[in-house]
This record gives C-alpha cells, structure tokens and sequence, in this order.
C-alpha cells in the first residue's frame, strides 16, 4: 500500500519538476497541490516524508514569483481533510500555503472567500490563531452589502451566525482584543515578550501576533482595524457590536477611533444586561494576567457603569471598581469614580449599599483631605469638582444609610467643619450634602443626639461671618428635635440675633413656630393624623426653658437676674422672653385649648384681650405659680431688667412685664413696693409709649399702700407739684400727669384715697388746660390721666360744669382732631356719671361721629358706646382691668343700655351710607362687648335680623361687621334662634329667592354704586336720587327700574362674601349631617358652589370659605370624590360665567380639583375642561387670563404625566389620552385658534407630549409634522419678516438675516418635537405623512416652514432609509419645485434634500437631477441659479456619494465646465466636487468624449458667460493631457470654435492652449495637412486682431506656431 501511496506521489513530483515555466507550475499546483497535501494524512512515514521534501522544492519554486495557489481548493480541504488519521499535519500545510494563496488573490477572490473562512471558525481549536490571521488578511477587500438591501438583511444567515452563535462570539471576542492591541508597542514586543498590552492576557497577545511569525506593522493593523469595524457594523448584534466600537474608540488612531465613535452612536444596548456589565467590569479591573485598560478608556467604563442600576448592585466588582477608581493618579478618574459612587448610592439595594456604605464614605473623605485639606485653598478647579461631588455623594450615602452616623456623628461634624472652612465654591456641595441627611436625622440614638444638641449650638454661635453653618444648623435643630426641647429651642432663639443674616432669622422664626415646626419638621407626618400632645409637638416646659436660657445667659454673657443692665443681645433677650411669655399662656389654657395654625401667634393675643375665661385661666395660672415656683419671679426680674435698662427698642418686654403685673396675683405686685421710687426715676426719664408703661406699673405697685404712706405720698406729692407749677412743657410734666393719673385710680379703686371735691376739682381743671394744648405728646398722656380718673370714678366729686367742659374739649378733640383716644375718654366720663341724662348726651356726641371714615374712629365708637351703655359690666372694661380682688359694676351701670341699643337698631334701617356703615359696627360692638347680658339676649332676634340686612349691603365693612356678628349672636342665642339663623343663611347662600326679612331698603339716600362708576352730564351717579335724575335726562323712566335691578343684583354677589363670615361662625358648631340631613338636593347644590368659593380672587373670601369647608366637611378626600361629578360640571359651566369672579374662582378650583384626582376618573372630559380652559386663557380679564395660565399649566403637567410610559402610566392610559387630547390641540380650540395665548399655550402643550410619547402617538404623527412645519413660519415674529423686506434700511444682507432664522430654527422645541416625531415612524404613518409633507412643501409660504421641510426629508433619509425608499421619486417631484424659490435659502436648503433623497432614489432620477442642473447653469441668465446648480450637484457629490460615483459619467462632465465658472463662489463649489470625485488628468481623459460633447452642445448658447467657460474648460483640459488624446480631432474642432469671433479678456490663453496642443501633437499635425492649415489659419486670423494687448499675444503664438512646423508665417495664404 505503502508503495502505491509513494508511486503517485513520486509522479507528481516528476510533473512539477518538468515545469520549466510559472505557467505550467501554476496550472499544475491548481489540479495536483490539495491532492498532494492530503497524502500527509498518510499512514505511512515514508509517504508523509516524501510530501513534505515536495512541499519543500514547491516552496522554493513559489517563494520569488506570482504564482497563484488554488486557495478555495485549500480551504475546503483544511476544513474537511478527507484522511482516516490525524488530519493535523494536513490542515497545517493547507493553512500554510492558503496564507500563500491569499496573498495573490485578486481584490474580489479575497473578498468571496470571506464567508467561507467565518464558517465554524470557532472550531479548529489550535488553527484559530492562523485562520483568523487570513481573515484579518482577507477584510481589507470585503465590502459590505448596501444597506438596506436584502443581502444585508441575509447576511448574518450567509455568514452563518444564526445557527452557530458560537462564531459570533469567537469572532466578537478576538475583534475586542484587536482593538486593544497597540501599533506601537508591536516591535517592542518582538524583542521583549514580557511586555504587557493592558487588556489582554499575554495569551490573547501571541493569539493574535501568531506567536510573533505573523506580526504587523502599525499601518497594516490600522487598514485591519478599519475593515473590521465595518465588517463588524453590518454583521453583528448590536451587544457586540457595542463592546467592539466601544473598544476601538479608545483606539490611539484618530482615523479608527472616529469611525467607531460615529458607529457607537448608532448602537442602542441594554445598560442593565448583566453580561454587558460584567465586560465592562472586567475591562476596568483587568483580571489574573491581565491589567486593567488604559486610563481614557477606563474613564469612558466608568460614565456607561454611571447609567446603569445593575452595575450598581453588581458585588464584589462594583466595590472593587471604586476602590481602584478613588485612589486613581488621573484626577477626571477620581471624578468620574466619585460619580459613580453617587450613582450607587441612589441605584444599590439596601442589602448591597448597608455592608459597604462606611467604607465608601471614608474613601470620599479621604479624597476629600487628599485634594485639599478644609482649612486650605483648592489646588484647581478639577479638584474642587471632585471634592464637590465627594462632599454631596457623602451626603447620599448617609440618607440612604443612617447608621453611618446614628450612633458618631464624626461624619456630620467633618461637614459642618468643612462648611466652616472651606472654599466659597464649594460651600454649596456641602450645604446640599447636610441637606441630604436631614430627613433621616430620626434615626439618630440618644447618645448622639445629646452630642448633636452641642453640635448645633457651637454652630448657631459662630455669627454671621458663617451664615451657612447657622443656617443648616437651625434646619438640623428644627428636623432633629421635638419642639418640647428647650436646647433646641434656645438655638433657634439665638438664631433671631439681629446681626445674623434675613435666611438665619427667618428660618429661626420657623423653628420657635408651633405651626410652622410642624409642617417641617418630619414633613413626611404631616399629611397624617398626628398627636399633638405628644413630645414631639407640645411646648416645652417654662421652669425648664427659662433654666436653660438663664444658664446659658450666665456662661455666655455673665447673665444675673438682679443686674441693673442687660449683658444678653438685646434680640436675643427680647426673643427669649416672649417665647416664655408664649409657653405660660399655652400652658394656662392647655395644649389643645388653642389650634395652632397659621396665625395662632395673632390669636394668643386676641385671646388673651376679649376672652375672659381664658384671661381668667391665665390669671390663676401666674398666681399658682408665684406661690409655687420661683421661675416666674427669676422671669419678672429678668423683665424687670427691660425697665430699669437705658437701652432702647425694649418696649416689647416692659409691655410683658406690665401685662404680668396686671395679670398676676397681688402678692407679684408687693415684691417690687420696695422699688417705687426706682420706677418713679424710669417713670420720668422714659419717652412716650414706655413712660405710660411704667406709670400704670407704679399706680398698681404703689396703690399697695395708703396715700399717707411715706413714699406713696412723696411721689404724690412731686407729681401734684409739677402738675399744678409746670407751666412749659417737659418730658417730667408728662410722666406727673401719667402717674396722678394711674396712681390716684388705683388709690381710688383699692379704697385708699380720701382726697376732697376741691383737691381733685383742681387737678381736672388742670388737665383741661392741657386739653386745649397743642402739643400732642401732652394731650396724649392727659387723655390718658383723665380716662384712669374717670373710669376709677374719682371725678365723681368734680363739679358737674368742670365735667361738661372736660367732655366738650374731648368731643372737640375726637371731631375735629381725630383723636381716637378721646372717644374713649367721653365714654370713661360717664362713669363718673350717675345721671342717666348726662350719660345719653355723651352718647348723642359719639353718634354723631358717624360720619368719621376712619375704620378705626368706628370701632373707637363702637367699644366707647358699649361702656356707656354697661358700665364696668361691658367687656371693654372687664379686660381691662388690673387689680382682681376688688368690684367694679355699679347698680347705675345698665340705666342707659336699652336706650343705646334701641337707637343703634334704629339707626341699622337708615340708607344713608356713613350712618349705616358706623350703625353695624355700633352694633357688632353691642353684641360683641355687651351680649352677656340679659337685655341685648332678649334683642337677639332683632339684631340677629339687622345683621342679615346688613349682608346685602354694597359696602365690605358693613358686610363684614355682619358676617361677624351673625357669628356672635349664633354663639350666644337660644336653639331656636340657631335654627332660624342656619336656615335663612343656608337659604340666602343657595337660593336665587330673597328674603323680605332681610332685604333692604332703598330710598333717595342709597348708595349703589361706587362714585365715578357712572357718569352723568352733572357729574357722578351714585345714590337712588342720582339715579332718577339719569333716567330723566335719558328719556327713559324704565332706566330706573334696571338700574334697581343691577345694584340687587350687585347686592346678591356682594352677600356672598357677608354670607361668607357669617356661615363660618355659625356653622362652626354645626356639622355636615346637621345641616344637611338627607337633603341630597341641597347637598348637590352646596357643595359644588361651596368648592367654587374657596378659591375667591378676594383673599377674605376665600379664607373665609375654605374655613367653612374644613368644618363642615370631616374628610374632604372622599368629600370630593363623592361629588366630583357635580363640583366638576358646576366648574366648567361658571368658566363661562358673567361675573369675572366667578371665572377666575372657577379655574382656580378648577386646577385643585383635577390635581388631586386620578386621570382616569375625568379622562373623558378632559377635551371639555382643555376647551373651557382655552377660553378662559382668552378672557377679556386679566386676572382671570393669569389664573386660567396656571390652570393650563397644571393640565399640561397632568396630561403630560398621564402618557408618560417611563414614569408609571400604562399604555393603553397614554393611547386613551393622546386620543382625546391631540386632536382637541390640533382642532380650532387649539392651535387652530385666533387667541394667541391660546395657540401658544397648546403648542407648549403638544411640544410635551410629543416629547414623553411613545408608539402610541402614531397615528397623529402626519397631522402633528404638518401642523408643526406649518406653525414654524405662523408663529416666527413679524418683527422678523419686517427686517427682512427692509434689511437695506438697517445696514443688513439677506444672508445675513437668513443666518439668523436658520440658527433659530435648529434650536426652535417645535424642531425638537419633529424630530421625535420622526424617530416614532413607521410604515403606515410614514404612507401617511408623504402626501401631508408633499403639500406642505408647495403650499407654505415662510422661510421657516419651507427650510424645516427640507430638514425633515433629510431626518428621514438619515434615520429611516427603507421607509422613505418607497417613495423617493414623489418626494424629489416636489423638492424640485422649490429649487427655483426666490429665497436663496430655502432653494440651498431643498439642494441639500435632494442630495440626500438620491441615496434612495432611482438612478433615472438622479440622472434628471443631473440634467436639471445642466439646464439651470447654462440656461438661465441668473447667477443664483447657476447658484443653486452648484449647490445641488455638490449636495449629491457629499451625501449620496455611492450614487454619484456610479453615476459619474452623466454628470462629471458637466461639473469639469463649470468648474471654469467666473464667479469665484460657484466655481470653488464645482471645483471641489470634482476634487472629492476625480483622481487627477487622468479623469480629463476618461470623460473627454463627454466634455467634448457637452461643449459643442453649449458653445451655441447665446449668452457669452457660457461660451466664455466652455472655451475656458477646453482650454484647461488641452493644457492638462499629454499627447495620448482620446477624440483629438473632436479637440481641436472644439478649440478652434470657442477662438472664434471677437477678442475678450483671457481668450490668450485658448489660442495659447491651441497652439500648445499642436505642438505637443506635431506628429499628428505633420500627417494632417488639413488641420494644421486649420490651426494656422485661425492663429493667422487672431494675430490680425484690433486689440493691441491681445494682437501681442496672437502673435506670439502665430510665431511659435511657425518656428515649430517652419511654416513661414508671413506668406499669403
């Protein structure tokens, strides 16, 4: 057998040694050299020895020649040997010479075996390494199928991926390490192998250098990598193909990292694919053997791991990464590894981030201190960026895991010292980092929060120079503590320090809030049910708080209750002393006694003044404590300080400390008798309000003892001196005045005064010679004294005529003067009256101030009117009072209230306006000061009635008066009067109906309109009497009656508001089911209308209604659910209301209903609520139109929401939406309206949804592109167009304006939104949108318009080139058209488009293109169309290359003419293309016949620009060829037409061209007598020119010519 074997392969050897030729040797190893490798697989030594001796001769035979090998042949046979032993060896040799073979392979032979080598590569185990070495050799020449082609869409079936994935892979693998092999370390590997390649293992580097036999240069590994990234860019998916484009971007060649960023873009990967993440993982980190990627490269790792949640949660790689990352030497790593970080710290589950969150904070911490310590300047900019990121990652970690500082706050303290410290840049990272930890602070133990406490109030002590700490520091103190916490307390108290920055202050006012803290702090509890009882909300202990404050006092500021000046800042004490004064008065009525709301502050004072239960808790409060505890004495001192102190701006705590006095028991009052001679010294040195202060504190204190006391009686006596002998004016005359005053009333009150009719007879005689003084501060105090007097009855032993002057100068003062304080004064008088008489006069002179238009001149009345009519049984008084174990009320005290109160209610049916206004205070002030008592309980009904009346009343204070006292006489009346009060209310709030009860009256006096609201021909129109005169002067009697019914009508609004205060007193008592019972009818009617009101455009309203709402409606969630329907269509329908109110209330409830409930439950309205909206935004009012703004902006953001996929909402939610919104928005509500708010509005509002939709905004992409290109031109500003059609006027160009509109287009959202449009295409639309897009080409009119259109076919082209394939030929009809456009512009822009839809477009096509171009250049006479010629042929050359190339005879041609072209723009745009299309002269040759033809064609033209470049062009192409000439004659036929004819500038240099030519074709012209007479004769014609500039040149060339051929050039022809 063996010899056989050997026969045959002996015979073959002959036959290669007998061929004496390469060709015979050639055609031999093409049959015998497969075969002959296959006998390696021979069993036997002697054979496989005797091939590899032949193999041997064959190498040297083939090594210095081109002999071709029968590659296919070979590749067959290494991948299927057909031998039954090891086919090892003959796999070898075929691999060996099929690498031979390859090399001598034309382009296309190595291109088809390609896919032959791909097939099962992954499968030859140890011939991977030199079968993937041939196809690296083999790329270079493979070509891609066009895209979009069928053989693109087969290929991966064709290369055979699809079933053997495992080819992919091996191939996507190595491709990889390709890329991260280094040109420039090749030759340095040769000579070193320990040299390390970062990325790959030294295994994969002798994989692909092939164990150094087969090495490549760097040029050669960079034409590799180029054909492997476009291999790769058609072949692979897109997960392999993202890991080889992103390998070779960081490719250290500029021309491959390029084209594989460019390839990048195109990829879309999963970020969460958990393989991708463990490649990207195992490039940054490297492994055994392997070191991690360059810098750059793992720079770029480290952004994609940013954008992906499983990178991390991705264990322990994730850790390690950041490990490496943070202690990088490159600054932009550590940057990008502290972004990482901050994306783990918002991405890792709890599980993940707990175990490893400690580490990563002191890792940032480090890098904190390592770029830069906090007490030292930032090195750079680059630092400080990652310090920033650093400080606010840290702050992220500590939120997501408190127990980094639960139990140490060393990391909070390391960002307060930082905040402190560092550099002002960074200072807003680390606010935003303590900021982070703020909501978890709960979690803090009690050992830490102590430390906290301490923390914060070094903080708060720092002063202003470190806002940013105190500031942060009182949000801490705020989120941290309960507000039963004095520390906490006590920092927010500092924070108030008047040196302290408006940020500091203001948030330190939120912290000593009760109402504020809690909606801050824990902010997440507020929405709930809470315990306001508990620690966290109650206020803090007084004995407590005040130890603490007094403490701190003594530490900080050397602070004694006993010292005679105030050492604490004066903000500081002032504010400390009235939170204690807050924390005994919340005490003494109890926690839940007071709500604490918005203006609780405003309601502890109005409580502590007309409440008398609560004055009287507060009153036994302050005695039980004095008894008890020695804090409020520690506090009355510390008050006490204010008095004695000569600081100024502390009248806040002498008022607390003269209030405490009048409040607290008298044994309070005894512990300062031993001080009265120190308080008559302030007394006297003290200014205004202060020195009244002091002197009503000296007549309580000093009125403890006898006026024979010793130094009661000396300060008596001082004070009676000066009254009696201070003739000028002084500030000592007015504290006298002040303390005979108080002291002498407090005397009086306690029953220690015996003083005789004449002594006190002389001291009013002396204050009603100051009455009559000009000086105000002197008036001011004798008021004063006179009302103290009066009110304590020590002028009842005055005679009565001194009396009568006293309050003839008083009523003088309040009439005339406007002193406010003398109308109390006349009412104090009357207490000193016991005739009923003399008391009604008093009351007749404060009537008649009715007239006064004073509000507060009103109540003055109001409360003096209550005195006279009660006595010291009025609560005016009552509250006044400051000595408690005594009595005040007199039997006398109600002789004159049921004259009083008959005349008020009489007084209440006036019409005259002023009467009426002062009637219903009057009134309200009898209910409110008098209604305890029997008689006005009796009148309930009747003034219950008057109020009623007073509803309708055009004027807000009367309607304000009675809406208050409806309130009171609810509170105060019988259950059948509450019942009769709720149903005429309810009544007159839902009804239509009146009440003849409680209408009013009008007669000539009645005011109904404002004055100046009507205008007649004698001036304003105000009053019924005014009204009938207009009616007169019209003619018309029935005027009168319209106008009646208007100002009742104006009355019914008006109610509302009246109705407003008094429904929310009454029913405050009430409850929904009270009042409403099963009426279903009147709660349908209710409800709706109640909802509207709570959002009134007058603020009072409002408030009043939403405090309404709160009362009768427990639960206002399933209120309103329960309802909705009904609030809802009663909303729409007042949209459309007369009254501008009720407009604007509408849509401001309008907003808050559709904010608080799910889309789905108004889905089907939303096209209604969006039209009534739009209509509203169009209101003829503007502060309707501004309410209606916000309204459409909430429903935008509503609408917006509920198509928003990425965000939560269902797809079949978006589609539902979409449905009902778009065409509503595109429709004549939309932006098809005449309204420009309401265009504008919903464009904004199809811009957002356009910009969040998904699939399901298909089916409205035509109409949404159409109406965007459309609305692009409709909404640019006129301002615009103006300019243009007027650029001359202002200096500028048309290219110049144009520049502008196109810049504004590109960035224009509704360019952005068509985009995205685009990017949602699909077939169906796509079919839909060519026709819309077709029509909008033709028909818009605007530059914008037009240019978008242009932009859009070129998107499409780009992004879908298979849909708009189908109809490339339509679209390029009507591009066509606008090439002639009058906007250069817009002609330039459609150029470019139809460059593009070439690309698609069928060759036919783009030949007329071509042909249109020649037409537009050498037809027309414009140079803009030879403008738009240029534009168009280059627009192809750079966008539809391919189509250009394989079209280039029909149009380069054309291109060389016009490139000659004499206008320097165009000539440079042909120049160019033929530059990017040409290869030098030798394409002048190869399209000479095409030149030639098109230049005979032209040169017939009329125009002289044409036959001038066409001669130009030819000229150019004779001096550019050699003597090699294709069509030669044709050339000189050509030449010698374009010299013929009159001489023109450069026409020497086509006769020079001519005759060159000729000399260089002697020859030619030595054989051809005819032509080179022809050339003689034109060049004999031209030398006889007129043109002596030219003539010169024609006869040069004539003689050179002559010399050339001996031609005798002066002989006779």
């Amino acid at each position: 057998m063996a010899s056989t074997e050997l026969a045959l392969v002996n015979k073959v050897e002959l036959r290669i040694a007998l061929a004496n030729t390469n060709d015979k040797l050639e055609s031999l190893l093409k049959i015998y050299l497969a075969p002959l490798l296959l006998k390696l697989g021979s069993s036997h030594e002697v054979v496989r020895n005797k091939v590899v001796s032949i193999c041997d001769h064959i190498d040297t035979r083939i090594k210095s020649s081109d002999i071709s090998l029968p590659a296919e042949s070979l590749l067959v046979q290494f991948q299927n040997p057909k031998v039954d032993s090891d086919p090892t060896l003959v796999r070898n040799y075929s691999l060996k010479y099929l690498s031979a073979a390859i090399e001598r392979l034309s382009s296309q032979e190595q291109a088809n075996l390609v896919p032959e080598v791909v097939k099962n590569i992954s499968k030859y185990g140890q011939f991977q390494q030199r079968l993937f070495a041939i196809l690296l050799k083999l790329l270079p020449n493979y070509k891609m199928p066009a895209k979009g082609s069928k053989d693109e869409d087969n290929l991966r079936e064709k290369f055979g991926f699809i079933k053997n994935t495992k080819d992919s892979a091996f191939l996507s693998f190595h491709f990889r390490s390709l890329f991260l092999l280094q040109g420039n370390l090749l030759k340095d590997l040769q000579i070193d192998r320990t040299i390390q390649m970062p990325g790959l293992h030294p295994s994969e580097v002798e994989f692909l250098t092939f164990n150094s036999k087969d090495t490549f240069t760097p040029q050669q590994l960079t034409r590799i990598k180029a054909a492997v990234l476009n291999f790769c860019a058609g072949l692979f998916n897109d997960y392999d193909r993202f890991l080889i484009f992103l390998t070779a971007s960081q490719d250290k060649t500029t021309s491959v990292s390029e084209m594989a960023e460019g390839l990048l873009k195109k990829v879309t990967v999963d970020y969460e694919e958990q393989s991708l993440v463990n490649e990207l993982y195992s490039l940054f980190l490297g492994g055994p053997g392997i070191q991690p990627v360059p810098f750059q490269f793992r720079l770029r790792i480290l952004q994609l791991l940013s954008r992906s949640a499983k990178a991390a949660n991705t264990m322990p790689s994730m850790v390690d990464t950041i490990r490496i990352g943070i202690v990088s030497t490159f600054p932009k790593e550590r940057l990008a590894t502290v972004e990482f970080v901050r994306w783990t710290a918002r991405q890792a589950a709890d599980v993940i981030l707990e175990p490893i969150a400690r580490g990563l904070v002191d890792g940032l911490r480090n890098v904190i201190e390592s770029t830069g310590l906090a007490s030292e300047a930032v090195a750079s900019a680059q630092d400080a960026g990652i310090r920033g990121f650093a400080f606010e990652t840290i702050g992220l970690l500590c939120r997501r895991v408190p127990t980094i500082f639960s139990s140490d706050l060393g990391i909070i303290e390391f960002l307060f010292n930082s905040l402190q410290h560092d550099s002002e840049r960074l200072r807003p990272s680390i606010q935003e980092s303590l900021s982070s930890i703020i909501p978890v602070l709960d979690r803090l133990e009690a050992g830490a929060l102590d430390n906290l406490r301490q923390l914060l109030l070094r903080q708060i002590k720092l002063g202003p120079d470190n806002s940013n700490c105190q500031f942060l520091a009182l949000r801490y103190t705020i989120a941290a503590f309960p507000f039963s916490d004095p520390l906490a307390r006590y920092v927010c108290i500092l924070g108030l320090d008047k040196d302290n920055k408006g940020e500091v202050i203001s948030e330190a006012e939120k912290g000593l809030n009760a109402f504020l803290f809690r909606k801050l702090h824990r902010p997440e509890l507020y929405t709930k049910q809470l315990d306001y009882t508990s620690d966290e909300y109650i206020f803090p202990k007084f004995k407590e708080m005040l130890d603490l404050i007094f403490s701190s006092w003594n530490e900080s500021y050397k602070f004694t209750e006993n010292a005679s000046e105030i050492t604490v800042p004066l903000s500081v004490f002032i504010e400390s002393l009235k939170f204690l004064r807050e924390i005994l008065l919340i005490s003494a009525w109890g926690q839940a006694g007071l709500e604490i709301d918005e203006g609780y502050k405003h309601k502890l004072e109005d409580i502590l003044t007309y409440n008398e239960k609560a004055r009287a808790d507060v009153v036994a409060l302050l005695g039980d404590l004095w008894a008890t505890d020695t804090a409020l004495q520690a506090y009355m001192n510390a008050a006490f300080q204010s008095v004695c102190s000569t600081k100024s701006g502390l009248s806040s705590i002498i008022s607390l400390w003269v209030e405490f006095l009048c409040l607290g028991p008298s044994e309070m009052v005894f512990s300062y008798l031993d001080k009265i001679g120190l308080i008559e010294t302030i007394c006297l040195r003290q200014y205004n309000d202060d020195r009244i202060l002091v002197a009503h504190a000296l007549g309580l204190i000093a009125s403890l003892s006898h006026a024979g006391d010793g130094n009661v009686s000396a300060i008596l006596s001082r004070a009676l001196n000066e009254l009696e002998t201070g003739s000028v004016y002084s500030p000592k005359l007015d504290a006298s005045i002040l303390i005979v005053g108080y002291l002498l009333s407090r005397l009086n009150a306690r029953g220690k005064l015996s003083y005789d009719s004449p002594k006190m007879s002389k001291i009013l005689d002396v204050l009603i010679r100051n009455l009559e003084s000009s000086n105000k501060n002197l008036l001011t105090v004798t008021i004063v004294s006179i009302t103290q007097l009066a009110l304590y009855k020590n002028l009842r032993t005055c005679e009565p005529e001194e009396l009568s002057r006293c309050e003839q100068l008083l009523f003088k003062l309040a009439k005339e003067d406007d002193v406010e304080s003398a109308i109390f004064a006349l009412a104090a008088l009357t207490i000193s009256y016991t005739d009923k008489s003399k008391k009604l006069e008093v009351a007749t002179r404060i009537y008649s101030l009715h007239e006064k238009k004073k509000i507060e001149s009103l109540f003055s009345s109001g409360e003096s009117l209550s005195c006279i009519a009660a006595g010291w049984q009025s609560t005016v008084l009552k509250r006044s009072i400051d000595i408690h174990d005594i009595i005040y009320s007199s039997p006398d005290d109600l002789n004159c209230l049921k004259s009083i109160l008959d005349h008020i209610l009489e007084s209440c049916n006036t019409t005259k306006p002023s009467l009426r206004k002062a009637s219903s205070v009057w009134l309200l002030s009898m209910i409110q000061f008098c209604g305890h008592l029997d008689f006005v309980s009796q009148k309930l009904t009747e003034i219950h009635y008057a109020f009623m009346r007073f509803l309708g009343d055009r004027d807000e204070i009367v309607q304000e008066m009675a809406s208050r006292g409806l309130g009171l006489v609810y509170e105060k009346g019988s259950p059948a009067i509450r019942d009769d009060l709720v149903r005429s209310l309810i009544q007159s709030f839902t009804s239509d109906t009146r009440n003849p009860e409680t209408s009013g009256r009008v007669s000539n006096d009645t005011q109904l309109f404002e004055p100046g609201v009507i205008q007649s021909n004698e001036g304003t129109v105000s009053t019924y009497k005014d009204i009938m005169s207009l009616a007169s002067e019209a003619g018309d009697p029935s005027l009168v009656y319209k106008f009646m019914s208007l100002a009742s009508s104006s009355a019914i609004w008006s109610t509302r508001k009246g109705a407003a205060f008094g429904l929310g007193s009454i029913l405050s008592k009430a409850s929904l089911n009270d009042i409403l019972g099963d009426n279903v009818r009147l709660s349908k009617t209710l409800i709706p209308k109640l909802y509207r009101y709570k959002f009134d455009p007058n603020p009072s309203v409002q408030q009043s209604m939403r405090d309404i709402w709160n009362i009768l409606v427990s639960d206002s969630s399933s209120t309103i659910a329960e309802y909705f329907d009904i609030i809802l269509e009663e909303l729409l329908a007042r949209i459309g209301d007369r009254e501008w109110r009720v407009r604007q209330a509408s849509c401001a409830a309008l907003q808050d209903l559709l904010d608080c409930t799910p889309t789905e439950r108004y889905r089907e309205s939303l096209e209604i609520i969006w039209k009534m909206s739009f209509r509203a935004l169009d209101d003829i009012k503007e502060s309707v139109r501004v309410q209606a703004m916000s309204l459409c902006r909430s429903l935008t953001n509503i609408s917006v929401r509920s198509i928003d996929t990425d965000g939560g909402a269902s797809k079949q939610s978006a589609a539902a939406t979409l449905n009902i919104l778009l065409p509503f928005l595109l429709g004549n509500s939309g932006l098809q309206s005449d309204a420009t708010e309401v265009q504008a509005f919903a464009l904004d509002t199809l811009l957002k949804l356009v910009q969040l939709g998904g699939s399901e905004l298909r089916p409205f992409i035509p109409q949404l592109m159409d109406e965007l290109l459309g609305l692009l031109s409709t909404l640019e500003p006129q301002a615009i167009n103006y300019i243009a059609l007027n650029a001359d006027k202002y200096g500028l160009t048309g290219d110049a304006i144009d520049a502008t509109r196109l810049a504004s287009i590109r960035s224009s959202p509704m360019m952005t939104a068509i985009d995205r449009c685009i990017d949602l295409l699909d077939q169906q639309s796509m079919k839909e949108l060519v026709p819309k897009l077709q029509s909008t080409i033709k028909n818009s009119v605007g530059l914008p318009s037009k240019v978008a259109c242009s932009r859009v076919l070129v998107t499409l082209v780009i992004r879908h080139l298979d849909l708009i394939r189908a109809y490339a030929e339509r679209l390029m009809k009507v591009v066509i058209t606008q090439f002639t456009n009058r906007n250069d512009t817009v002609a330039s822009s459609f150029a470019v488009s139809a460059g593009y839809l070439c690309r698609v477009a069928k060759n036919e096509t783009v030949v007329q293109l071509f042909h249109l171009a020649e037409n537009y250049y050498f037809e027309s006479e414009e140079e803009r169309m030879r403008t738009i010629s240029a534009s168009l042929v280059s627009a192809v050359s750079s966008h539809a290359s391919d189509k250009f190339v394989s079209l280039a005879s029909s149009i380069l041609p054309f291109v060389f003419l016009a490139k000659q072209d004499p206008e320097k723009r165009i000539k440079e745009s042909f120049t160019r293309v033929w530059s990017d299309n040409t290869g030098g002269t030798g394409a002048i040759k190869l399209y000479m016949p095409e030149i030639l033809q098109l230049s005979e064609k032209w040169l017939e033209s009329r125009q002289w620009r044409v036959r001038q470049t066409i001669a130009y062009a030819i000229a150019n192409a004779s001096d550019s060829i050699g003597t090699d000439v294709p069509q030669l004659d044709k050339l000189y036929e050509v030449l010698i037409k374009c010299l013929v004819g009159r001489s023109w500038d450069g026409k020497e240099h086509v006769l020079e061209s001519l005759t060159n030519l000729s000399i260089k074709n002697k020859e030619k012209l030595l054989r051809d007598v005819r032509l080179r007479d022809s050339v003689l004769k034109i060049l004999k014609t031209e030398s006889k020119r007129n043109n002596p500039d030219y003539k010169i040149h024609a006869v040069k060339c004539l003689e050179k010519f002559g010399n050339e051929f001996d031609i005798d050039i002066t002989a006779d022809e």
